[in-house]
């Protein structure tokens, strides 16, 4: 019965730290885990110290996707020195908001990083778009802004699809 026990502890406990580690490799920008152990033997997660007893902290890699919408850009560098105290400094903000803040700043990256990808997706669609209409054709009618029919000449199409191809290697997977 106490084998089984131990058995049925050590199942339970990789599964948590299989969990927190799926926990932690999702969430945006946390970077500290804390762990202790009960009374009972069970061993606890959090990203919060814990308020008696010992924690123990584990640092925790954020993880990059390059070429994903998830992929974030690199952090500033870290202030000099002599560089005034940050907000969390002046205002004595405790580490849990800090976290949350930097989540939050992480959030919204992504969220601008998403909508560029969008906007580029656009892009990319609307040069694609251009190309196949534009480069097999031999006569390419357009409406200016004055709202009269105008036909582009053999240069002006060589350029368009020049600028729609240069377009599409510089910023487009294939």
């Amino acid at each position: 019965m106490k084998q089984r026990h131990e058995i049925r502890h050590a199942f339970i406990s990789r599964i948590l730290a299989a969990g927190l580690a799926a926990v932690v490799c999702s969430s945006a920008g946390a970077t500290e885990v804390h762990t202790w152990t009960d009374e009972q033997g069970v061993t606890h997660y959090s990203d919060a110290p814990r308020g008696e007893g010992e924690s123990r902290t584990i640092e925790v890699e954020e993880i990059y996707r390059p070429g994903t919408a998830d992929a974030y850009e690199a952090e500033d560098a870290p202030q000099a020195p002599d560089a005034a105290p940050t907000d969390a400094e002046t205002t004595g903000d405790s580490p849990a908001s800090t976290a949350q803040e930097r989540r939050e700043r992480l959030a919204r990256q992504r969220t601008e990083q998403r909508e560029a990808q969008e906007e580029l997706d656009k892009l990319c669609a609307l040069h694609r778009d251009r190309l196949e209409r534009v480069e097999p054709a031999r006569r390419v009618m357009y409406t200016d802004d004055s709202g009269e029919l105008v036909r582009l000449d053999d240069d002006q199409r060589m350029a368009m699809v020049e600028e729609s191809r240069s377009f599409l290697e510089d910023n487009c997977p294939p």
